[in-house]
């Protein structure tokens, strides 16, 4: 059996059963408080006059409320593009990231070759800001190596040479009994390249002293 309501519930749940919000069950107990208390049936009737006596607005004034709420949207949405771009600009101008170190800022140096066919090199970098990374990668058969600075896109910084750790790299695989045939330095992109080495080219053997170190680097 379901609990008898006072009519202060009913009265706080009247609003909600006149907009049919309320369950079945709830409906039940309402209709039963309402068909024995005078004083809480004028309170529904004054409520439902008072619900039926709002009009509604013209079709013309609700055309007219969407067509205001569709610019408000499209105001927000062009302002929230606007921010989001200039927040992406100042970024791109302003922060600090990585870039490539351009092949005009390097200087290859000490390029010899070691009696077992290593290749020996040295590479020195005219850098903005600091060197975050140093890369070298390519295929099978050629060395890529690229510098990269951490900077402002227009740094104001003063530019310093800096002398990398020397290379050291074999041109035959034992294991795979492939060839290097090509040694590159990549700065911006791959036509901004210096050839340091390529396989028939000319370069100096290793001295004696060349050769000792090279041992060392081995850690014979």
């Amino acid at each position: 059996m379901e609990p008898r309501l006072n009519c202060e519930i009913v009265q706080d749940l009247l609003p909600n059963y006149i907009e049919g919000l309320t369950s079945e069950s709830t409906n039940k107990s309402i209709q039963e408080h309402l068909a024995g208390c005078g004083e809480c049936r004028r309170t529904l009737e004054q409520m439902t006059r008072d619900t039926h006596g709002i009009k509604a607005a013209p079709p013309k004034q609700i055309n007219f409320m969407k067509k205001i709420k569709r610019r408000q949207w499209l105001i927000a949405s062009v302002s929230v593009a606007i921010v989001a771009a200039l927040l992406i600009g100042a970024y791109y101008l302003f922060g600090t990231r990585d870039f490539p170190v351009p092949a005009s800022e390097a200087k290859i140096t000490e390029v010899y070759q070691t009696q077992d066919g290593t290749i020996h090199y040295r590479v020195t970098a005219n850098i903005k800001g600091f060197v975050s990374r140093v890369t070298t990668h390519g295929n099978k058969h050629t060395q890529i190596y690229r510098i990269y600075e951490h900077r402002q896109l227009f740094s104001k910084e003063k530019a310093s040479m800096i002398t990398l750790p020397e290379n050291w790299l074999s041109t035959k695989n034992a294991d795979t009994n492939l060839e290097k045939t090509g040694i590159y330095f990549e700065g911006i992109n791959k036509d901004d390249r210096i050839t340091i080495w390529e396989k028939g080219m000319t370069i100096p053997t290793a001295t004696a002293e060349q050769e000792e170190a090279y041992q060392r680097y081995l850690g014979r």
